[in-house]
């Protein structure tokens, strides 16, 4: 997923406002938590060098995201629950066309649903280019939608 994890985020964001009396400290929580795995980016591009896939890191680690979502509802800590909430959306999400690690050790299941082939020169333009950013595009959409809606614009 390139550019549908924001806009996912903000729909979730937007579905929780109700069961969270509008909550802004839970609606931003869940907007950071929807990108903040993707910060291993700049180890990706800058310590590695493209070498090591980033979904390899720890940040891409959906036990990691359970257990801070985990640690938000014990401790009734609304920052940890909205930033547990937006990365295991984020989790989800890399599922479909990214290896994201599922599980314990020999109990991991690893793999996406969806296999993207390198047709293009460069791996963002293969993703571009194949039906799954159509996902991308509808999320972005919905969201674009909801936003004007809850604005009285649309």
């Amino acid at each position: 997923m390139i550019i549908g994890h924001l806009p996912a985020g903000y729909l979730a964001a937007c579905a929780l406002d109700a069961p969270f009396d509008r909550d802004r400290v839970v609606f931003w929580s869940v907007l950071a938590g929807a990108v903040l795995p993707d910060l291993d980016m700049l180890r990706f591009f800058f310590v590695d060098h493209g070498a090591v896939h980033h979904h390899t890191y720890l940040t891409h680690d959906p036990t990691l995201w359970l257990g801070v979502l985990i640690l938000g509802f014990l401790f009734t800590s609304r920052v940890l629950i909205g930033v547990g909430i937006g990365t295991m959306l984020h989790m989800l999400l890399d599922t479909v066309a990214g290896a994201i690690s599922w599980g314990f050790g020999p109990l991991s299941v690893s793999g996406p649903i969806v296999t993207v082939p390198a047709t293009q020169d460069h791996w963002v333009l293969s993703f571009v280019f194949h039906w799954t950013f159509t996902l991308e595009l509808a999320l972005c959409a919905a969201a674009a939608y909801v936003f004007l809606r809850r604005r009285g614009r649309a």
